[in-house]
């Protein structure tokens, strides 16, 4: 990649290095954009200020983020050149904005559009600067940008992971890991261990089994209490989960999504999931 500073239609500092790293936020989560080049020597002094990043999401361009300020308030440029000239631009973003990102990428790298603004000034002259260039973010650098960014930890659903045992939170993570990386089939896998494991812990494997046969008759449905009918919901999802064990059919992305949203809704329910917090101690005891 190529994108440089300008005066005056002089390039004064290029950058050839893009680089993004994440770490965890109080509201959200943040994400370092570093820029890597060489500022060149200037005959005369000058200045370059109001640096900022723009991101958009290409082909067809669309703006993502508008405005990131750089860390650095002001470049001095002089008659001496800067061969490691090194920029950061943090900014927090939202979880729908990350989920847009990942819903743009599916599980290929990560391509964006970046626009660099700045102001140089020279003497009593002030000139503009502005440049675009596309990048390539690889799938395991963005990964692991937002696994420390603490994304994986929220992906798709609020559920409170301290409240579950540690065997659940590495299948939990383990599914989220294969939506990021496209294994789809592999999601609905990990769900039918969720699902096994809340049924270990429960000992209720035979009552969401009877209740799902309840539900098969139009007279016995009738009857059926919501709590039957919230485990009869656990079983067909289970079955579903059958699929991605033994069947041949494969998962989209929505579908894998779709599957593991419905488990995790289940988890957090008290009468078919974990019924408190301290079921989920015991269990990490046990373990």
């Amino acid at each position: 990649m190529r994108i440089s500073i300008n005066y005056n239609g002089s390039s004064i500092v290029e950058f050839d290095h893009f680089n993004i790293n994440g770490r965890e936020a109080a509201a959200g989560y943040a994400f370092n954009f570093s820029l890597k080049g060489n500022r060149r020597a200037c005959e005369s002094h000058m200045l370059i200020f109001d640096m900022n990043l723009s991101l958009s999401l290409p082909e067809p361009i669309r703006p993502f983020v508008t405005s990131i300020p750089s860390s650095a308030q002001m470049i001095e440029c002089n008659g001496y050149a800067n061969n490691s000239e090194q920029h950061n631009f943090e900014i927090v973003l939202s979880r729908q904005q990350v989920n847009a990102l990942e819903e743009y990428r599916q599980e290929g790298d990560l391509k964006l559009s970046i626009g660099l603004r700045a102001l140089t000034s020279s003497g009593d002259r002030l000139w503009p600067s502005f440049d675009t260039e596309n990048v390539v973010i690889p799938r395991e650098h963005w990964l692991k940008a937002l696994k420390n960014s603490g994304f994986r930890q929220t992906l798709l659903f609020e559920v409170p992971l301290p409240a579950v045992s540690v065997e659940l939170i590495a299948l939990l993570s383990k599914a989220q890991e294969f939506i990021e990386t496209g294994h789809y089939k592999d999601v609905v896998m990990q769900c039918r261990h969720i699902i096994e494991h809340i049924e270990t812990i429960r000992e209720d494997k035979q009552l969401s089994s009877a209740a799902n046969k309840r539900a098969q008759d139009s007279q016995e449905r009738k009857e059926m209490t919501s709590i039957e009918r919230m485990l009869s919901m656990r079983e067909q999802i289970k079955n579903i989960c059958q699929l991605g064990a033994h069947g041949r059919e494969s998962f989209t992305r929505s579908q894998a999504k779709a599957v593991l949203g419905v488990t995790m809704a289940l988890l957090a329910e008290p009468t078919v999931g974990f019924a408190n917090v301290s079921d989920c101690i015991e269990d990490n005891l046990s373990d």
